[in-house]
């Protein structure tokens, strides 16, 4: 059996994710064709790093990721560190012949985003974004029911991702609150890959932003306006003529994490809200209509933990699944390409660099303050 060696670059909140996702996978895919060891952490405070060692265990710990990448028996490379070091740490992991697992967004610029995909090109490692939503067994549920054409030609469409954290005037702000992140980056890529995953990507975007306050309190004191925007609402328009629209706030009143997904055609419709997660809702409008309804109505589909094996089996498939569990998938089919060696075909960095693209053409959008064709 093959043992996979991975590296973890970042010891964050993302880090620690993944690092529990691994730590998972042989209870949650008993069975599977490959072993996992983490192998190294790598943390800007060598404190943490040691910190993380102990935590997750793993062999060994560093506060250069040089260090990291110059490892042989490190195969594949968790990039979990702010938006504004992919690229360096990305390239650099591709040209020392690393697999790469990177989480969401892939850069800060469409330019920074298509170099990361340029680099993979030519690198013989494999890529994977972590867009972690498309691996609910709802959410692979839709995606086959939009293939087998069960809901038609694409009427209308909306996707929302709400947080509420940005309310508070006082609180300080991270990195993702600053020029380098933002509402569209942060949440909106999420709202967005998950829905062009399953419609295709549109041919017009129209984006405004809304910057709640003119001021907040920065990490070290005092207060900064060089804020990123709270707020993004945008207008889509696919090629086939429907158009939908996409929001993501940080300023949400009342919200959680709640991503919420709605597609409706003109042989049925799909809703899901990751706020839960076990059902995908179906309305199959091929039906007829009847007296009392007939059968017409939307179905929650019990998609629940079903995984294809050698997932779905623990927990056992009726069990509630978690925010978690997406990530975890996400994780194992990549990790199954790396033991296969059978190259991913979808979710690559070169889609994230298309999505980096798209991104881009909203906020340009946003500053002529008219639709914008989509370029990519």
């Amino acid at each position: 059996m093959k043992t996979i060696g991975v590296g973890i670059i970042g010891w964050g909140f993302m880090g620690k994710t993944h690092a529990q996702a691994l730590r998972s996978l042989p209870l949650f895919y008993p069975g599977a064709g490959f072993d996992v060891t983490l192998r190294c952490v790598c943390a800007r405070r060598i404190e943490n790093a040691r910190a993380a060692v102990r935590a997750a265990g793993f062999e060994r710990c560093t506060d250069d990721y040089r260090a990291l990448l110059d490892q042989p028996d490190i195969d594949v490379v968790s990039i979990c560190t702010p938006n504004a070091l992919h690229e360096e740490m990305a390239v650099a992991a591709l040209r020392s012949g690393k697999h790469v697992y990177i989480d969401k967004p892939l850069a800060v610029t469409a330019e920074s985003a298509l170099r990361i995909a340029d680099a993979a090109e030519s690198a013989p490692g494999f890529t994977r974004m972590v867009f972690n939503n498309r691996y609910f067994p709802a959410t692979l549920r839709a995606k086959q029911l939009m293939d087998e054409g069960l809901v038609g030609r694409v009427l209308t469409f909306s996707a929302r991702y709400l947080h509420s954290g940005s309310i508070d005037p006082d609180k300080p702000i991270g990195w993702k609150q600053g020029p380098e992140g933002g509402a569209l980056l942060d949440m909106g890529s999420h709202a967005l890959d998950l829905l062009t995953w399953l419609t295709g990507y549109p041919s017009r975007v129209f984006c405004k932003t809304f910057t709640l306050y003119p001021q907040r309190p920065a990490p070290g004191g005092g207060r900064t306006d060089a804020l990123s925007e709270d707020h993004v609402q945008l207008m889509l328009e696919l090629p086939g003529g429907a158009v939908g629209s996409v929001e993501a706030s940080k300023i949400a009143t009342g919200s959680n994490d709640e991503l919420l997904l709605e597609i409706r055609g003109d042989r049925g419709a799909l809703r899901w809200n990751a706020m839960n997660p076990n059902y995908l809702e179906f309305f199959d409008n091929t039906l007829p209509e009847a007296a009392y309804g007939g059968m017409r109505g939307f179905t929650q589909i019990e998609a629940v933990g079903r995984y294809p094996a050698p997932g779905g089996r623990f927990l056992p498939p009726k069990s509630s699944v978690g925010w978690e569990r997406g990530h975890l998938h996400c994780y194992y089919t990549f990790l199954d390409a790396v033991a296969r060696g059978e190259r991913p075909v979808e979710n690559t960095v070169r889609d994230g660099a298309r999505l980096q693209c798209l991104m881009a053409d909203c906020l340009r959008s946003e500053k002529l303050g008219q639709w914008v064709e989509v370029k990519n």
